[in-house]
């Protein structure tokens, strides 16, 4: 899932229209000079990972202070607790409003789309920063919503989660999830 915050450095437009693959992948954590932690090792195994694009943004604001609107497309794997990979395909839009100090917070909302026809919705907090590299990592909560009580996606319905995304400055995101609680 992603809640992803944004700064006018992305300018990049395209689209994922394809379904996850079954890989899990991984990827490090940086901070703000770009070197590698490990603050989400604790964390454990993400239920969710995905890879994808922003595929579009727009300026609300200028002042008081700059905001940014931008939606993007992910190809998603998610874990269920059976242990079963669901692939699918998160939608989702994002407003992020940049701060005097260079972060920046947001507040985001989406759907997720199974092969299968399963479906979740997705709300979300945001805050972030900029690299040194152009990278902007952005790290929140999520809240789910299932509408069905019976489908592959129903073990998502009432779940709050932790997550962090990546976005580079050619607009290409990958972002991993973690159940709260």
């Amino acid at each position: 899932m992603v809640v992803l915050g944004i700064l006018g450095t992305i300018v990049s437009f395209g689209a994922t229209n394809s379904f996850a693959q079954s890989e899990l992948t991984a990827f490090s954590t940086q901070d703000q000079e770009g070197n590698a932690t490990a603050t989400t090792a604790s964390l454990g195994n993400p239920f969710f990972v995905e890879q994808g694009r922003i595929t579009g943004q727009r300026v609300l604001a200028v002042a008081p202070q700059p905001q940014l609107e931008f939606s993007f497309m992910a190809n998603a794997s998610i874990n269920n607790a059976g242990g079963v990979v669901i692939n699918a395909i998160n939608t989702g839009t994002s407003v992020s409003t940049l701060n005097a100090d260079g972060s920046f917070h947001g507040e985001g909302q989406g759907i997720l789309r199974t092969q299968a026809g399963g479906v979740a919705t997705w709300t979300n907090q945001v805050v972030g920063n900029l690299t040194s590299e152009g990278t902007i990592i952005t790290r929140g909560v999520g809240f789910w919503s299932a509408p069905s009580t019976t489908g592959e996606l129903a073990f998502m319905n009432g779940m709050i989660t932790v997550f962090e995304v990546q976005i580079d400055m050619e607009g290409n995101l990958s972002a991993r999830e973690w159940k709260w609680g």
